[in-house]
This record gives structure tokens, C-alpha cells and sequence, in this order.
């Protein structure tokens, strides 16, 4: 047998034993084009979310420029500004809407497989049931991770992969690297109208004890029977279950939910064990 013969076995045996590893986890994601125009949709409130208030500060300066100084250079150099940022902006927006035109009709047409193991990730591209493209990286490689309510987006190099977060282990070696490199972890803020509720529930929560005492405080003013009428708490309960409810909500949109489901638990048990002492003294 010939050294080249040699070289050429030595490689496929280690491509062999490579082969046999088990992966720590296995996902497969296609995506439709409405979860993509969801994506698309989520990038787009961010996008323009900055330009909003770059355009806020702006005037701001230009107003407080103009009835602050004699001089129209300041106004000028405000306006300057203003107009530069605008077109910085414009050609941003533009940019990201012709690349996202190309990536759409790419990514429906694709399935992505992601093997991770102990060290490294592998990333399999299919098209019409036939591997297009097949890449490694190691954990060390990821250079961002970026939440988008239930989808994740992975940076290796300049590319990004998106993730279905409902598809991933509880477990998963993605969680475990966000928790250990926050550094290289964005979330997305949650919009207005969720965030507000979810602060309503929670301090509704805490506070639907004192709403219960002072319930069953004026019951007791008309019978004069404070225990007794302590099944008034019951009546409390339905505000720390929406908030358990609701935080179940935010948790499948991928936002943060914990304080939420905690609080909501804690405190329907205690209204629950107060309320019970109508019927147990």
C-alpha cells in the first residue's frame, strides 16, 4: 500500500469516528412566510424605533438652539445634524429592506439543521431535499445572540441563523451560553403594551392582599365578624391568576415572564390560605 493509499484511509477513518458522534441535540427548522413576515415585522419596529427618537432629540436641539443663542450657528450645526442622521436613516432602512427581499425567497426555500456537541455547533443547509451548504462552528465563534420575542437569531462570522426558540430544550446549550455571556446577549425590549401590563398584574398582584383586608374590613363593619368574613380574599384571586396566566403569555412570545408567574403564585396561595379561615376557625 502506497503513503498516499495511507493518507487517504487515515482521513476517512476519522471522518468515520466524526460521523458516529451523537450530537448533544438535533433541530431542524423550515420556515413559512408567515413567520418570516413576523420576523420581518419585529425588525422593523427596532429599525425604526431609533430613527424615532434620534429625530426627537434633534428638533429638540434645533428648538432649544434657536431661542438659546444669538448666533444662528448653533441652529445651523443642529440642523446639520438633523439632516445627516435623516439620510443615514433613509439609506439604512433602504439597505436592510433590499437585503431582507433577497434572504426571504432564500430562507423559505431552506431547511437549517443545527447538531450541537460538547464544543461546537454544526450548521446544514437543504434545499429541495438536497444539502446545500454545511459549516462548523465553535461556541468560542458566536459573536452575538439576539432575542426576538419567540426567535432567536445566532451570529458565526458576519452570518445569522434564526432559531425557533419553542423548538429548543429547556436545557438547551444555547440558554446555558447566554447565561455564562450576557456580554454577547441582546433582548429585545418588550413593546409598550405588554410591558404595561405585565407591571399592572405584578404590583396588582402584591397589592390584591391589602385590597382583600380591606375588603373583608368593610364587610366586618356591617356583621361586626372580621373572621368569618375573610372568604372576601377569594374574591381577590382572579387578579394574581391573570398574572399567572399572562406570564405564561409572555414566556411563549419569548419575553420575560418569571416575575409575573412568581409573584401571581405566591400571592393567590396567600389569598387562598386567608380565605380559608371562613371555613376552618
Amino acid at each position: 500500500m502506497s503513503v498516499g493509499e495511507k493518507t487517504q484511509n487515515h482521513k476517512e477513518d476519522i471522518d468515520s469516528l466524526q460521523n458516529d458522534i451523537l450530537p448533544n441535540e438535533h433541530y431542524r427548522f423550515h420556515f413559512n412566510e408567515d413567520e418570516l413576515n413576523e420576523i420581518h415585522r419585529l425588525q422593523k419596529r427596532i429599525l425604526y424605533k431609533k430613527p424615532i427618537i434620534g429625530t426627537v432629540l434633534c428638533i429638540f436641539l434645533i428648538l432649544n438652539s434657536i431661542y438659546s443663542y444669538e448666533s444662528s450657528f448653533m441652529t445651523g450645526f443642529a440642523l446639520g445634524v438633523f439632516l445627516l442622521g435623516v439620510f443615514s436613516h433613509i439609506r439604512n432602512i433602504r439597505y436592510y429592506n433590499k437585503t431582507w427581499k433577497n434572504r426571504f425567497a432564500r430562507i423559505c426555500r431552506s431547511t437549517y439543521e443545527h447538531k450541537i456537541f460538547d464544543d461546537y455547533i454544526t450548521v446544514t443547509i437543504y434545499r429541495e431535499n438536497e444539502k446545500f451548504h454545511e459549516s462548523k462552528y465553535f461556541f468560542s465563534d458566536i459573536e452575538l445572540i439576539q432575542q426576538f420575542g419567540k426567535w432567536m437569531f445566532i451570529q458565526f462570522g458576519g452570518l445569522s441563523f434564526i432559531i425557533r426558540k419553542s423548538d429548543l430544550n429547556e436545557n438547551s446549550a444555547f440558554y446555558s451560553y447566554m447565561y455564562k455571556n450576557p456580554s454577547k446577549t441582546v433582548d429585545v425590549p418588550i413593546s409598550n403594551k405588554w410591558a404595561l401590563t405585565s407591571h399592572l398584574l405584578f404590583w396588582g398582584s402584591l397589592a390584591s392582599i391589602l385590597g382583600a383586608l380591606a375588603l373583608v374590613g368593610m364587610i366586618s363593619e356591617a356583621n361586626g365578624l372580621f373572621v368569618e368574613n375573610m372568604w372576601g380574599c377569594f374574591i381577590m384571586t382572579p387578579i394574581p391568576i391573570a398574572s399567572i396566566i399572562f406570564g405564561f403569555i409572555l414566556k411563549s412570545k419569548g419575553y420575560k415572564y418569571k416575575k409575573n408567574i412568581i409573584a401571581g403564585f405566591i400571592m393567590t396561595f396567600v389569598l387562598c390560605i386567608y380565605g380559608s379561615f371562613a371555613f376552618i376557625f
